[in-house]
């Protein structure tokens, strides 16, 4: 998910260098599903299917803990401001085939293997097919909030009297759980806790604005705030270096101050920190979720 896929972008980029300089921010990012997500109360419906209860029990539990309040039964269905709803039937596919490996066909008296030849090995393969449609409908007017297929597949193969790891019913079950989880996700937002490195280019400046910018980098560690105001004070040397500019970017983010975050990111890419991309995208997204939490609570007070 994009979510996900920025957030890794960002702070695992640079994992490979575990001694990185990072700041450590926590933010509310909002829900892939923005509209779905302002519901305050929601039933999830009987699902249709072979699998269909063990998923809508999955989707109940999963969405525990959540901004939704969950309602059952016939009260659910009928006082419930949004209902989830869909199937979800899974298939299980096993076919035997052959394939050549190398064997042993001669040892000497040691063990030793003397000669290998090519010989046919009986094998099996199993596919595994969940296939789930999920959808989500405001119950005040109806309209369709939320409608996302959600297909799971497993592929193992197995020879000469081995066996899969998981059983048929373990990976079913497995995906169900998968699924539900992957609803949440999409309808609920995420608080997170994430590092994102510092930039640490000195490229251009004096060797004693470098001194200084590096001492500021070692500084994070102990006083990432102290570092943040030594940015700040760099500015009048350095106005534009864009470590400097994403930097402060980063400590912008960190305070929660997402508006100015984006400016300073916005303006390390035209300075030429790319970094600065993820970084605009990333608070964005943060802005996005501080606004829907205010929605919601809006919403909420009527």
């Amino acid at each position: 998910m994009k979510r996900k896929a920025l957030l890794l972008a960002g702070a695992l980029a640079w994992a490979g260098l575990a001694q990185a300089e990072v700041l450590e921010v926590t933010g509310e990012f909002p829900a892939n599903h923005r509209e779905a997500s302002f519901l305050e109360s929601i039933s999830v419906d009987r699902f249709g299917g072979s699998d269909g209860t063990a998923l809508q029990i999955a989707i109940e539990r999963a969405l525990g803990g959540s901004q939704f309040e969950l309602l059952g039964g016939r009260t659910g269905r009928d006082t419930a401001e949004g209902a989830i709803s869909g199937s979800v039937n899974s298939g299980v596919d096993e076919s035997s085939f052959t394939r050549k490996e190398k064997q042993c066909v001669s040892k000497d008296d040691k063990g030793k293997c003397l000669k290998e030849e090519q010989v046919e090995v009986r094998c099996k393969r199993r596919i595994i097919d969940v296939k789930a449609d999920i959808r989500i409908v405001r119950n005040t007017d109806g309209r369709i909030l939320y409608s996302q297929p959600k297909p799971f597949r497993d592929e193992v193969e197995w020879c000469r009297g081995d066996s899969p790891a998981r059983t048929t019913e373990d990976v079913i079950e497995g995906a169900i759980h998968d699924i539900a989880g992957s609803l949440r996700g999409d309808i609920v937002p995420h608080v997170d806790t994430y590092k994102i490195r510092v930039r640490e280019n000195t490229k251009g400046l004096s060797k004693e604005a470098a001194g200084r910018f590096k001492e500021l980098v070692k500084l994070t560690k102990r006083d990432p705030q102290g570092a943040c105001r030594g940015w700040e004070a760099m500015q009048v040397e350095a106005a534009g270096y864009p470590s400097v500019v994403f930097n402060l970017g980063l400590c912008a983010e960190q305070r929660g101050e997402y508006e100015k975050a984006v400016a300073l990111y916005q303006d390390a890419i035209r300075a030429g920190a790319n970094e600065g991309r993820e970084g605009a995208e990333r608070a964005s997204r943060l802005i996005a979720g501080r606004e829907d939490a205010r929605e919601r609570a809006k919403r909420r007070r009527g």
